[in-house]
Order: C-alpha cells, then structure tokens, then sequence
C-alpha cells in the first residue's frame, strides 16, 4: 500500500511542529541509538501526541529519511566550503583541509549516520553516503587538476576516482567508528598520506 504524502508545512507554527520532531528524534538517536528509536518515543519527547507526529510523517523510516537528506545538504555545504579553502594549498595542506573538513561534518551528524549504518544489510561497510562521494569527486578533483596539470585525462580521472572513494571511506571511519584507544590526529595523518600517496601515484 503507497503511503500517504505529507505536505510540508508552511504556517510558522506548523514549521515549528516538524522541526520540533526533527530535533527530538535527533536527540533520541544521540542519546538511544536508531534501534529503540520509536515513533511514540519521539512524540513523547517532543511533549506532543502520536497523532501529531501523523499529521506530518508517515513512520520512523520517513522522518530518518529527512534527516538523512538534511545531512547531505549539510555535509555536501561543508565539504565545497573545504574545497574552497583548499584551492591555494599545496598538495598535503589541500588534502589535510578536505579530510578535517569531511571528519568534522561527519561527527556532527555522527548519529544519523550511525542509524543509515544500522539500516544498512552490509552496515558500517556499506556506502552509506553515495550522493557525498559523487559530490567530492566533482569539487575535489579540481585540487588533483591543478597540482598535476600534465597528467593525461584519463589516468587523473582514475587516480581521483579511486582516492575520493578511499577519502569519503577513511573519513566516516574516523568519524564514526573509530576506537576510543585510537588517536583521530594519528587517523587524520594516515588519511592523508594514504590520498596523497594515491594521487602522486601517477
């Protein structure tokens, strides 16, 4: 049976609604995790009715998806805002700005990630976040064009291909499953010997 399709609300309280719910099942994954997030647990902590939530998501599995897509939005704005900064930086510094930047954004929203892990068949080994890599491979791979001008074509877009799937990997590991015992500077290190060392491979 298709679900119903719930109209975004405009009115300034009705806005208000949803964020409230958005927030409150942010909250709820921060401090419970996605298994027992449920659709009641989050209309209680919003202090509002199961009916409520109704009114403006169909079930768990939608309001996730919201934030799931709020995520991108954000880490994708990050990301070119990284990118941006890294343009005049030498290869390392370049490298070293993406990955903070990706490492950073991926902590802040480390518990809608968590739950897209845990929704996933294959887990934290699944790529959980395919529309970030696609994106970094269009804002990334100018920073391999400019340092490697004389490269052909088709051997820089093989080297940028295979780092940007080995940069987005190595980020949400150290953002989000990264031992307690582990240092996330010595990662960061290891992250950007590893794409560099990719890049100048050519």
């Amino acid at each position: 049976m298709a679900q119903k399709q719930r109209i975004r609300p405009t009115q300034s309280r009705a806005v208000r609604m949803r964020r409230d719910l958005l927030d409150s099942t942010l909250h709820l994954l921060a401090a419970r995790g996605a298994e027992s997030l449920t659709t009641t647990a989050i209309a209680e902590h919003a202090h509002v009715s199961s009916g409520t939530f109704y009114r403006y998501f169909n079930d768990k599995a939608e309001i996730l998806g919201v934030l799931r897509d709020e995520a991108v939005e954000a880490i994708t704005s990050d990301l070119m805002a990284g990118v941006v900064r890294a343009l005049d930086l030498d290869l390392d510094a370049a490298v070293r700005e993406v990955v903070l930047t990706l490492v950073d954004a991926f902590e802040r929203h480390r518990a809608v990630i968590l739950a897209m892990v845990d929704a996933m068949p294959a887990g934290s080994h699944a790529n959980v976040l395919p529309e970030i890599e696609s994106r970094l491979f269009q804002l990334a791979s100018v920073l391999p064009r400019r340092h490697f001008p004389d490269l052909s074509p088709e051997r820089l877009e093989a080297q940028v291909f295979m780092t940007m799937g080995v940069l987005v990997s190595t980020c949400l590991r150290i953002a989000v499953t990264r031992p307690r015992e582990v240092s996330r500077d010595e990662l960061v290190d290891i992250a950007v010997a590893m794409v560099t060392g990719g890049l100048r491979a050519g």
